[in-house]
């Protein structure tokens, strides 16, 4: 198991997150995490990332707290991708990505010519090839979005956590992003495991095997697609009745 939370509780103020939530992710499983604005799923998944601590319960990434792991190994293990993009120096696209390599070289090491091909073939991924040296700045946000995935994909790390992927992606791309971190996860010999926060329960029934719903007072419900995607805790979720027309959520 690559991630294990345990009795987690989470809250920002007064606001309830979670409560007593458990959760399991191995190697293939693609977890979408779905709620209403202010519901705490960002602040979920940088828990989850051990960016910030738990009220309660014990959360461990292939079988270590991240205490015992410390910094370095986690981020081998553990990639992030949060919603702030910041770029306060000039770089081009090829050395934002070998950015993803750090937690692989040690500490007076610069990047070899492999670490380039991995950023490289990152690239590739997200159909960024020949932007290797533009720079950063001139990128529209959709662009520097696909750089920052790029990145995290460069990292190679074995559980992506990812916070609003699909923010500033055309549709074309946002199919794209979600068939290839799916078919990763998927991948014979072990695949990564992938959390995201997703705003379309569709896309979540499409690319993704589990589900955390999250209603916004410390209630979950967490599970196969199959079993808690259902018209009824959608409208749940979202306070709107929903209803579904073969393999789509609409609203009615």
């Amino acid at each position: 198991m690559i991630l294990e939370a345990r009795a987690l509780s989470v809250s920002i103020g007064p606001h309830r997150v979670c409560e007593g939530l458990d959760l399991d992710l191995a190697p293939g499983s693609r977890l979408a995490i779905l709620g209403r604005n202010g519901a705490g799923k960002s602040t979920l998944l940088s828990t989850l990332a051990g960016l910030r601590a738990p009220d309660a319960g014990a959360i461990r990434l292939d079988g270590k707290p991240y205490a015992e792991l410390g910094l370095s190994a986690a981020a081998r293990l553990r990639g992030w991708l949060g919603q702030d993009r910041s770029d306060p120096f000039a770089s081009t696209v090829l050395e934002t990505v070998l950015t993803g390599r750090h937690p692989h070289l040690s500490r007076w090491s610069w990047e070899s010519a492999a670490d380039a091909v991995v950023a490289r073939d990152a690239l590739a991924a997200m159909g960024l090839s020949g932007m290797e040296d533009r720079e950063v700045h001139t990128l529209s946000g959709g662009e520097r979005q696909r750089v920052a995935i790029a990145a995290l994909l460069a990292q190679q790390p074995k559980l992506h956590l990812l916070d609003e992927p699909l923010a500033h992606l055309d549709l074309n791309h946002q199919i794209a992003t979600l068939g290839l971190l799916s078919q990763r996860a998927r991948e014979p010999g072990g695949g990564i495991a992938v959390a995201m926060v997703l705003h379309d329960p569709n896309f979540a029934l499409r690319f993704c095997d589990r589900a955390l719903l999250l209603f916004g007072d410390g209630r979950h419900a967490e599970g196969p697609v199959a079993e808690v995607l259902d018209a009824e805790s959608l409208s749940r979720l979202y306070g709107h009745p929903m209803r579904r027309i073969g393999n789509f959520f609409i609203p009615e």
